[in-house]
């Protein structure tokens, strides 16, 4: 990773134990030294430690240490910078998996998000989503996701289906944008906003229900539906439920595997599509690998199922 023929220079000092490490780097190794820095390093050590990037051989300066940031930042940064290409050079793309009717015909998709590196390898959403919140980008990554999720979806053309879309409330700064953007590109591919379904994920992260439901509403005015998703996973999940009044709710698939052999499972789930009924919801069941669990939730009355029985997420 050292290379005296560099053409910039990495210092790190270390705030606790004061120590300087002067590292020489070519811009093509900086992200390949910042990738092992950050698994090798604690995130506690990447808040102490110091960094300053320099040109050449230049000697800094005293007013070069106040531009100093932490290790943790500049990791941030150089993730950001990854993410940020990704999203300029179109390497974002929707897979979409089938929610099914009990008979089996396709009722709706949901569109799962995907990025695909230079060499070709795919990159997971939780990678995405993991760097955008880390890079302030969340916004970004949440609107070009969406656009990615209904161009998959009109390429489909399945008619009559539903799209159902991850919707991340803390991405959402701006209702109102959010919605016009979204409206807009619905529109330009040739679909309604009934045939778009947003699905609430990250529940326990809501701080702001009143917003959410205010949002929410927001969409809901505009013809768009609402999905509930994890029902089961914790409370925050059934607080929700009786606060958001979703149309779809989806229950955990942690509670479907297995579920013809647990009675406890049992229980649970004839309890919250009971609940999910009473709110007027429609209920999916998320996970369902086996025959047998496709047959307990449906005789329990579930009105839709989703795993890799019924279909796996596939590219269009």
């Amino acid at each position: 990773m050292l290379d005296i023929a560099t053409r910039r220079r990495l210092r790190l000092v270390d705030t606790e134990d004061p120590a300087c490490l002067d590292i020489r780097l070519t811009r093509g190794d900086m992200d390949a030294f910042l990738t092992d820095v950050n698994g090798s390093l604690s995130q506690e050590e990447t808040d102490h430690c110091r960094a300053l990037l320099l040109d050449g051989d230049k000697a800094p300066a005293l007013s070069d240490y106040m531009s100093t940031r932490t290790l943790r930042w500049l990791i941030a940064a150089v993730k950001g910078q990854w993410l940020v290409g990704m999203l300029e050079q179109d390497r974002l793309f929707s897979m979409l998996q089938p929610i099914c009717r009990p008979d089996g015909t396709a009722f709706g998709y949901e569109a799962l998000l995907r990025g695909r590196e230079g060499n070709g390898d795919i990159v997971s959403a939780g990678s995405l989503l993991s760097v955008a919140m880390e890079t302030q980008l969340l916004f970004t990554l949440d609107l070009a996701a969406r656009r990615e999720a209904i161009k998959a979806f009109a390429t489909k053309r399945a008619p009559g289906a539903k799209l159902f879309v991850n919707f991340n409330p803390s991405s959402i700064y701006d209702p109102a944008y959010c919605l016009r953007t979204t409206h807009s590109f619905v529109r330009d591919m040739g679909l309604t906003p009934s045939d778009i379904v947003f699905e609430v994920t990250e529940t326990t992260e809501v701080k702001d229900q009143a917003h959410l439901r205010g949002i929410l509403a927001f969409y809901r005015q505009s013809g768009f539906r609402v999905a509930l998703d994890d029902i089961g996973a914790g409370f925050s999940g059934l607080n929700m439920l009786q606060e958001l009044r979703p149309d779809y709710v989806k229950i955990d698939m942690a509670l479907i595997r297995g579920i013809d052999q647990d009675h406890y499972k049992q229980s649970i789930v004839r309890h919250l599509i009971g609940i999910a009924a009473d709110t007027g919801a429609r209920i999916v069941a998320e996970g369902i690998e086996t025959e047998a669990e496709r047959a307990w939730v449906t005789q329990a009355g579930v009105d839709f199922l989703q795993g890799y029985l019924l279909g796996r997420p596939a590219p269009v």
